[in-house]
């Protein structure tokens, strides 16, 4: 199964940086990358998502500064290397929209690329080729992976979670209280038997890719480049990638749904359809304030909340009726299952006879309930679809089965910090 090995990690010395301005969320998540530059001239963000500059050309870019940047904060020693391989325990907290504060543990470690057919690393989500570019030119100017991605393993007996628990009841590494009060903590799992043995389990098991579809992908490409480029000496050299590991079962991750905000709605009065009562109980509601309780109450089961100006409208599946819909169609059950699914390819295309582009016109996603509303109710957007959350058992299946989900159906928490550990290949 998957092959995974300890890794000479490069971190920030709290010394010369200020570890709680130099970390940012990940990449593809930030919208305002100027607030990160502003905090430090260390901040990561120069390298993982740097700016445009006005006559930044082909040999002078956001990338070659990347790497420019990386190997001068090495060499000013802002940026250290450990000298010894290790695995490293992280845990992240984390807090809930309804603000909750829960707390995920996993670990750090260099992971062999495999591609998707072997079914060794599972991915759950297409991916688009305007972020691989990106990330690919990244690679090629830093040769460094800068942003870990996400994985997640079985362990229902908590065999590794346990070591990884006892690796961190000392002292951290490093340890950081960000401008959000959350806390993140790394702790060295250096010593030769653990790290025997947390690899020997990785080994019996599949990963299965939570966050950073992309980025693994683009080093699956980057890595085939080196290899025509250098020779099959590239392999070893470019062939593995950071991922911070997670048990499915005790990680303390969180899947968060990722509503629908459409900018322009042509179709007011749907729910009057025949095709839609047939298959969905509907239900008018007074305003936004009641679909949001409805929604909170209405977990586990296979329901949409629309919100228009017309007011909110609460649409539970008739999951007999719908069985038979789905019943000896070409992908597994669990996909049609799926909450993204019901409303995408089931009420969008199949009841409301929507094709691609009229459904991902003016399309915008959010995890955010409350943001989601709020567009409709401030007269930003015409309509919004709420929708329950993937579970990672869904997840799980659907990687098993070689089928991936429709794009944004899962947003997981938390994010993983960009800067707390660095790879270099």
């Amino acid at each position: 199964m998957a092959e995974i090995r300890p890794f000479r990690a490069v971190y920030y010395d709290k010394a010369k940086a200020g570890l709680k301005d130099v970390i940012m969320p990940p990449y593809d998540i930030i919208k305002d990358t100027a607030q990160y530059y502003k905090k430090s001239e260390y901040n990561i963000a120069r390298i993982d998502k740097g700016e445009e500059n006005a006559g930044d050309s082909d040999s002078h870019n956001k990338y070659t500064r990347a790497g420019a940047y990386l190997e001068k904060w090495i060499s000013e020693g802002v940026l250290k290397q450990d000298e010894k391989p290790g695995f490293y325990v992280y845990r992240q907290e984390y807090t809930m929209p309804d603000g909750e504060k829960k707390e995920m543990t996993g670990f750090f470690a260099a992971v062999k690329l495999e591609e998707f057919d072997k079914k060794i690393i599972l991915p759950h989500e297409k991916t688009h080729a305007g972020p691989k570019a990106d990330r690919l030119k990244l690679m090629r100017a830093t040769k460094t992976n800068t942003s870990p991605i996400l994985s997640l393993y079985f362990d229902p007996d908590k065999k590794l979670h346990s070591k990884l628990e006892a690796a961190a009841a000392g002292a951290p590494l490093i340890e950081i209280l960000g401008d959000d009060s959350v806390r993140y903590r790394l702790w060295k799992a250096e010593d030769a038997g653990l790290a025997e043995e947390i690899a020997g389990f990785i080994s019996g098991t599949p990963l299965f890719i939570a966050d950073g579809h992309h980025r693994y992908e683009t080093a699956l490409n980057f890595r085939n480049e080196m290899i025509e480029k250098e020779g099959a000496l590239a392999a070893e050299k470019y062939g593995y990638i950071l991922m911070c590991l997670i048990s499915m079962e005790h990680s303390g991750i969180s899947i968060l749904p990722t509503h629908r905000i459409k900018n322009q709605w042509t179709r007011a009065g749907f729910e009057d359809d025949v095709d839609v009562k047939k298959f969905f109980d509907v239900r008018r509601l007074k305003g936004a304030a009641e679909l949001k309780r409805e929604m909170s109450k209405s977990k586990g089961k296979k329901v949409i909340g629309v919100y228009m100006k017309s007011g909110g409208l609460l649409l539970e599946l008739k999951e007999e009726e719908y069985s038979g819909i789905i019943k000896g169609k070409e992908r597994i059950p669990q996909f049609y299952m799926l909450d993204v699914s019901v409303l995408h390819w089931f009420l969008f295309k199949k009841l409301l006879g929507m094709d691609d582009s009229e459904v991902l016109d003016g399309l915008e996603y959010t995890p955010d309930m409350d943001e989601a509303l709020e567009t409709v109710e401030s007269g930003n957007a015409e309509a919004c679809f709420l929708i329950n959350p993937s579970t990672v058992g869904a997840v799980r299946e659907i990687s098993l089965n070689n089928e991936t989900m429709p794009q944004k159906s899962t947003y997981f928490l938390p994010k993983l910090a960009t800067g707390i550990v660095i790879n270099r290949m």
